[in-house]
């Protein structure tokens, strides 16, 4: 069989910003030896469609697996990959008419059903983890019917078959960099590490618009922390890989494996670089100090809400206090530090701005004498289907049940629009100010 895989775009061209694709990489690992295998990442590309043409027509392959892994961009982007998934699957089609055509990825996963309705050239997708499923789904052909989280048509319906059990991390398998090279991701990034690295999946947390318990599973699989290390090591031996990304939903949960991860790498003294997303309420200067001897470059946290009723609607089981506790620890420690919040929340009105203002001060006073804070990220709460938030919006009538989730939706009612801007105003002054070593007036208030 030949098999050629392809990451479809899914990023802004003249970005800048690469993402290594781990998901179809390690998928590849998963294949019979007998099966030839080609890859094909448009993100790449400077011209995505004309290399995926050339590349179709070279290889002319059997079969063909369309990853893809983001719907839209979020940031409150109203730009949809629909379209290039779409495209994809039309010109694999037009210019290899016999290959069967498979999709799957996160995105696939969230939409599955429906996708499959609106590309009719897409014959078959795979829902969740594929690196059972694929291989299995490869080997039986037109046999595979019952291929766990298969999605298919029968007659003028599209099913699905329920997915299988979760993926033992124990067995997870590395990257296949023969296909997927990672120095062909290393040059350009300015603000992000191209490569991401597995400690676990799944999330046990229930935050009220996130869908990661969906994807990944609401129980967390802990890999071994000596196979992370093995990953890392091997990927900075052989193919000069020295900054990571834990793609965990948070990295610091539960804190003994996480600890367990950090010990591990500075046993081995690896030289390497790594971010993640943190919970706060579990931050301890200790453990700050633990993960910055193993590593850590940059801590990224995602508290969502600057107001108690926001933390509270979106289930965050945090306070303000302990956004603003993990901020000291972190400027204590001196490590850069990116903060995103959630604005104009369902409920938040007019008299919640206070709040949000007051928090949003004495959280750039925590890190004002550190100078510590790389960035605080604004956005809007894009609404995805079955998430908790979105079936209160349908329930209270705030949502119309018509409007199609499947594009970019964003909860932002004109009335409360301004505080973001405003916000973003002020951290940008701030900002700027600090870089040059000015004391912004907020900083001469709350010192």
């Amino acid at each position: 069989m030949r098999l050629l895989l392809v990451q479809t775009p899914t990023s802004h061209l003249g970005a800048g910003e690469r993402v290594y694709p781990l998901g179809l990489a390690r998928l590849a690992r998963e294949l019979p030896p007998s099966t030839d295998v080609r890859a094909l990442d448009l993100n790449l590309s400077m011209d995505p469609w004309t290399d995926l043409r050339d590349r179709l027509l070279e290889v002319r392959p059997d079969t063909v697996m369309l990853s893809f892994r983001n719907l839209d961009p979020l940031a409150g982007h109203q730009t949809s990959y629909f379209s290039a998934l779409k495209t994809a699957a039309r010109m694999v089609r037009t210019l290899t008419p016999e290959a069967r055509i498979l999709a799957g990825g996160p995105a696939f996963s969230l939409f599955a059903r429906r996708l499959l309705a609106e590309i009719p050239e897409i014959d078959v997708g795979l829902a969740g983890e594929g690196e059972t499923a694929l291989p299995r789904l490869l080997a039986d052909g037109p046999d595979a019917a019952a291929t766990p989280g298969l999605v298919f048509r029968e007659r003028d319906r599209v099913r699905s078959n329920p997915p299988e059990s979760k993926l033992d991390l124990d067995e997870l398998k590395p990257p296949d960099t023969a296909l997927f090279d990672p120095r062909d991701y290393l040059a350009g990034n300015r603000y992000v590490s191209v490569m991401g690295i597995e400690a676990k999946r799944g999330c046990d947390l229930n935050c009220a618009y996130c869908l990661y318990p969906t994807l990944g599973g609401r129980r967390m699989r802990l890999r071994p922390p000596v196979k992370v290390a093995d990953e890392m090591e091997w990927l900075r031996r052989e193919h000069g890989v020295t900054a990571f990304h834990f793609t965990d939903s948070v990295v610091n949960r539960p804190a003994d494996h996480f600890e367990a991860v950090c010990r591990e790498l500075i046993r081995r003294r690896l030289d390497v670089s790594w971010t993640g997303f943190f919970r706060e309420d579990g931050l301890t200067r200790s453990q700050c100090d633990l993960a910055l001897r193993a590593g850590l470059s940059a801590v990224y946290f995602s508290g969502d809400a600057l107001t108690d009723h926001g933390l509270k609607l979106l289930n965050k089981r945090l306070t303000r206090e302990d956004l603003l506790e993990a901020g000291r620890v972190t400027a204590e420690a001196g490590v850069l530090t990116m903060c995103h919040f959630l604005m104009n929340l369902p409920g938040e009105l007019p008299g919640h701005e206070a709040q949000a203002r007051e928090t949003l001060d004495r959280l750039l006073a925590v890190h004002a004498k550190a100078g510590n804070l790389g960035a605080v990220i604004f956005n809007t709460v894009r609404l995805y289907p079955d998430a908790h938030l979105t079936r209160r919006l349908l329930r209270t009538g705030e949502l119309d049940p018509g409007v199609d989730l499947l594009w970019p939706v964003y909860y932002d009612p004109l009335p409360t629009s301004h505080l973001l801007h405003e916000l973003n105003a002020t951290c940008q002054e701030t900002g700027v100010f600090s870089h040059l070593g000015i004391l912004p007036p907020i900083q001469e208030t709350q010192a």
